[in-house]
C-alpha cells in the first residue's frame, strides 16, 4: 500500500507463513516408519518439536502453516507411540525367549549332555538333523571326539555338570537386548542361589538366527564365568 510520505507499508491482510508447521507435517508422516525401524521414532520427535514451534501464540492473524502443524503433531504422537510400543513389545518378548533358551543350555549342560549342547552353541545352518545319532557323529572321526572332549573339559562345563540340573538361576540384571550390526542379541547375567558354590555369577551372550525356512532361533555364543572388566584409572 502506497504510504502518505511516498513509502510502503506492509499489508496486514496476508498473513505470515510458517514453514515450521510443513516440516512438522513431513516429519509426521515421516515417523511412520518408526513403526518398522526403532531408530525412526526421531523423526517423531522432530515433528513435536517443530510443531511446538509452529504453535507458538501470534497477535493478529493465523499464520499458515498451523493447521498443518497440528496435523503433524496428531501424526507424529500417534505413530510415535505406536512405533515405541511394538518395538517394546518386541524387545520384551525377545528378552524372555532368551532367557528361556539360556536356562534350558544351562540344565543341558548340567545334566552332561555335552553333544546336545555344542549343537545348542552352532549356528542353525550347521546343525545337525535331528534324526542323526549325535555321538556316532562325534565318535565317527578323531577330530570331531577331540572338539566333543575339549568341550567337557571346559571349566564352566565342569562347574556347571558339578552344580547338577535343576538350579534356579536368579537373573542378576534385566536381560539386555539389543543389535549388532543388524543381528539380534541379548545378554544374560545368571546369579547362583547358593552362594557357596562355584560358578557364582555366569555371563551368558546370545544370538538370534534366522535359518533358511525363515525361522529364527536362539544359539548360545558365550557362556563363562562372570568377570568384571579391568578398567584403567583416568589420568588428570
Amino acid at each position: 500500500m502506497m504510504g502518505a510520505e511516498g513509502g510502503f507499508e506492509e499489508d496486514e491482510s496476508v498473513p505470515p507463513l510458517r514453514i515450521s508447521g510443513f516440516l512438522c507435517l513431513f516429519f509426521g508422516l515421516l515417523s511412520a516408519l518408526g513403526i518398522i525401524g526403532y531408530p525412526m521414532l526421531v523423526t517423531a520427535v522432530i515433528a513435536i518439536a517443530l510443531g511446538l514451534v509452529a504453535l507458538r501464540p501470534w497477535d493478529k492473524q493465523k499464520p499458515v502453516g498451523v493447521t498443518p502443524a497440528r496435523i503433524g503433531l496428531v501424526l507424529a504422537v500417534a505413530f510415535g507411540s505406536c512405533g515405541y510400543f511394538v518395538h517394546s513389545m518386541k524387545s520384551r518378548t525377545l528378552a524372555n525367549q532368551a532367557e528361556y533358551f539360556a536356562r534350558q543350555y544351562l540344565d543341558v549342560v548340567a545334566k552332561g549332555e555335552f553333544a546336545i549342547a555344542m549343537e545348542l552353541k552352532k549356528e542353525a545352518v550347521n546343525r545337525l538333523p535331528l534324526h542323526m545319532p549325535l555321538m556316532d557323529h562325534y565318535q565317527s572321526s578323531e577330530e570331531n571326539m577331540k572338539t566333543l572332549t575339549e568341550f567337557e573339559s571346559d571349566g564352566i562345563n565342569q562347574q556347571l555338570t558339578d552344580v547338577g540340573p535343576g538350579v534356579a538361576w536368579e537373573l542378576g540384571e534385566p536381560v539386555r537386548v539389543f543389535q549388532y550390526y543388524g543381528m539380534q542379541q541379548a545378554e544374560l547375567l545368571f546369579l547362583n542361589p547358593n552362594s557357596n558354590q562355584e560358578p557364582k555369577k555366569i555371563y551368558m551372550l546370545m544370538k538370534y538366527d534366522i535359518d533358511a525356512q525363515g525361522v529364527g532361533q536362539w544359539r548360545v555364543d558365550q557362556c563363562r564365568p562372570h568377570m568384571k572388566r579391568l578398567v584403567a584409572e583416568s589420568i588428570l
